[in-house]
């Protein structure tokens, strides 16, 4: 072999290394990176442990995805509700002021939205949210919450 042919052999390999390490990223970076999670699949609610009876707390209603991360683009219209014969109320501050009531209908905010809860009695209070209408169906989420008084 001659010494220009031992360098286009050369040329040659290092060109093929080149492929093959970017094919090989390629494929690193779509198979092992995590890609980001798709849309939201789910309703949860944030809520205090416990609440002290007679004090307004806040629940926080969330579309989230399989990941738990909240999904920004949900501007979804949920009903949230307590159990029937519970004495606590659920509250929605408007210019008019504060609506109470035992269920409310809220829409979401970028994946979110606050109401508050209010209990005059120790109760064990169960929460329940489910979706009625937005960009496609989120699944329902119930919670127990205890409201407690002082001593």
């Amino acid at each position: 072999m001659k010494i220009s042919d031992r360098g286009e052999v050369a040329k040659s390999i290092a060109a093929g290394l080149m492929l093959l390490s970017v094919f090989g990223l390629a494929v690193y970076y779509a198979f092992m990176v995590p890609q980001p999670s798709e849309g939201a699949v789910r309703l949860v609610i944030r809520r205090p442990s416990q609440l002290q009876t007679g004090v307004e707390g806040e629940l926080t209603i969330l579309a989230v995805n399989k990941e738990g991360e909240i999904d920004q683009s949900r501007n979804d219209v949920v009903r949230i509700s307590l159990n029937t014969g519970s004495c606590a109320q659920l509250g929605f501050a408007d210019l008019s002021g504060t609506i109470w009531s035992n269920s409310l209908i809220l829409k979401l905010q970028s994946g979110r939205g606050e109401v508050k809860i209010i209990d005059r009695k120790t109760e064990r209070v169960q929460i329940s949210v489910e979706w009625l209408e937005g960009k496609s169906h989120l699944d329902p989420f119930v919670t127990e919450m205890i409201e407690w008084r002082v001593a």
